[in-house]
């Protein structure tokens, strides 16, 4: 008896095969339509979440508004200033009991932070002190700072990038004003007693050198100010860029680092990602314009993003290392 040709080992070996693989073919069909229904689900419960943001941020008057991004801004040592429309430093802020190193200023780049920096060393009863100033771009904000600090004792210049210094006392901080502009337009001037002056720009790009930054220290002795325009003159900067009226000094930081190779290759791969956020940032906050309104939708829409963005500003703190502070060790 013969056997039928449909029924050979060859032809059962294809079938099973053709069974096998049409078996695959509908997992992955079925896997793909899974992942399409979960991102149109996704996708319809962003939409509703925007919704229901846009909707909360419409509501709430400007008072509220800015009583309601304070409270969620405080835990980071910043509260938003409505008539400057920028973020800027506490008094109290935690950031105080950290200090200064130089060591900050260099790890600036793997923190999203493209700076200038331009600190002052000087002596005055005792004690070293630094007055530095910064400007450019921090994350997703543009920005300026002033910090006063000091050692608890005389530092030789050559251990002026390893030393620690503490920020000053309430009774020490001086009067501060800092003026911030790009190219024509003032992004912000503020002025206060403090020991950390500091504005930030939220949504803004800018390279360091489009920033200018104007700013007036007002020593509480005649002699202070003198010892501090004494270290200007010591800098090396154009006699043009400060100058001194009575316990005043006014500084104009109205130039660019000139890093080397390697470090302005990682600034610009740097200042690359900020730009990409600063894009994103204002495509996620879409159609609000004005920065306490962005950064409420922002936290109704991605607490987590709100969070980040302004854990930006924190100060990088190394580790210290034991040793005698003041010379390098703190």
């Amino acid at each position: 008896m013969r056997i039928p040709a449909y029924l050979n080992r060859e032809n059962l070996v294809k079938y099973e095969k053709g069974i096998r693989d049409m078996n695959l073919k509908n997992i992955i069909y079925i896997t793909i339509l899974a992942i399409l229904a979960l991102l149109a689900v996704l996708l319809l419960a962003w939409f509703a979440r925007k919704r229901k943001g846009r909707r909360k941020v419409c509501r709430m008057g400007p008072q509220q508004k800015v009583q309601t991004l304070n409270e969620l801004a405080e835990p980071f040592g910043f509260f938003y200033d409505p008539r400057e429309g920028v973020f800027t430093s506490h008094v109290d802020a935690w950031q105080k009991k950290f200090g200064y190193e130089a060591l900050f200023d260099r790890m600036a780049a793997g923190a999203n932070m493209v700076i200038d920096a331009w600190p002052v060393y000087f002596d005055y009863e005792g004690r070293t002190w630094l007055i530095e100033f910064w400007k450019g771009q921090y994350g997703i904000n543009t920005g300026g700072e002033v910090g006063i600090y000091h050692a608890d004792t005389l530092i030789p210049p050559h251990l002026y990038k390893s030393a620690h210094f503490d920020a000053v006392a309430e009774e020490e901080m001086p009067w501060i004003r800092c003026r911030l502009t790009r190219g024509p337009k003032e992004l912000y001037t503020l002025e206060k007693y403090h020991w950390w002056l500091t504005g930030f720009c939220t949504g803004m790009f800018s390279r360091p050198c489009e920033l200018e930054m104007t700013a007036a220290v007002r020593f509480r002795e005649p002699e202070m100010a003198h010892a501090f325009y004494k270290a200007l003159e010591r800098s090396g900067r154009p006699r043009e860029k400060y100058h001194m009226y009575q316990n005043e000094v006014h500084v104009k930081m109205d130039f660019a680092e000139k890093p080397a190779f390697l470090r302005r290759i990682h600034r610009c791969v740097v200042q690359g990602c900020n730009r990409f956020y600063c894009w994103l940032f204002g495509v996620a906050t879409r159609p609000f314009t004005d920065t306490a309104d962005r950064m409420l939708f922002l936290y109704y829409q991605v607490p987590f993003a709100f969070r980040r963005m302004l854990g930006r500003k924190r100060r990088r703190c190394p580790r210290r290392r034991r040793g005698r502070r003041g010379h390098g060790m703190p």
